[in-house]
């Protein structure tokens, strides 16, 4: 199980930045472009923490998005 306050606050602004406002559940996320350095080392933590996903779209770009698990944790505060 993996709780929010287990989480560094860089991770935390990660989780935060990669949700869409409102919380929708088929958000596409954030582009690769769109995320700072800083923002980006927190991303890829959370994708070893299966928090969250990444996908080539449109022209090869990378996006990252919630998983469902990285939706729980940042709405519930584990799961």
């Amino acid at each position: 199980m993996t709780a929010l306050s287990d989480l560094t606050p860089i991770q935390i602004r990660a989780l935060i930045k990669l949700d869409t406002p409102g919380g929708d559940p088929d958000s596409v996320g954030r582009r690769i472009e769109e995320l700072s350095p800083q923002i980006l080392m927190g991303v890829f933590e959370l994708l070893e923490l299966k928090l969250a996903t990444s996908e080539l779209g449109w022209q090869n770009t990378a996006w990252f998005r919630l998983t469902p698990k990285g939706r729980a944790v940042r709405e519930f505060g584990e799961a």
